[in-house]
């Protein structure tokens, strides 16, 4: 099964944080590469830069942690999933019109979302309560399947 792995679990392989067990938990039997679409490109080197950013990390960790990133990505262990980027904004619109009253999803999270279904993924993976919520409405089974690790 594809698996789709929000930033909430994905920044903790590039920064050490309160829940990083957890996250590690839940990515350590992964096999395959994982999808890293170009939101959540853009939201993990901000999550970074943001820790430097606050004064919770150093401008060599945060250099450290983009560096592990990009060697990730030239790795293919971060692999940018095929899609088709209107594709995934109309699907966040139908998502949206669906469900963010309901779930009062984020549009980010609406976006995640929307990329994981249209990159053909089965599992979400994520620590926020808001996200899981739509992902299960979406039809995207959740890892972990019940969620221990405090939100974001």
């Amino acid at each position: 099964m594809t698996i789709y792995f929000d930033t909430s679990i994905l920044i903790k392989l590039y920064v050490q944080e309160v829940n990083t067990p957890a996250a590690l938990e839940v990515i350590k039997d992964i096999k395959n590469s994982i999808p890293f679409s170009h939101i959540l490109e853009i939201e993990l080197r901000t999550a970074i830069r943001l820790k430097y950013g606050q004064g919770e990390m150093t401008a060599a960790a945060m250099r450290s942690a983009l560096q592990a990133m990009e060697q990730d990505l030239a790795g293919s262990v971060l692999v940018r999933p095929e899609y088709d980027l209107e594709a995934v904004y109309e699907r966040s619109e139908s998502l949206s019109s669906k469900y963010a009253a309901s779930t009062l999803a984020r549009s980010s999270d609406i976006l995640h979302i929307a990329a994981a279904l249209e990159a053909g993924c089965k599992g979400f993976a994520s620590f926020d309560a808001r996200q899981r919520k739509l992902a299960a409405l979406a039809g995207l089974k959740l890892i972990p399947a019940t969620c221990t690790a405090p939100s974001l």
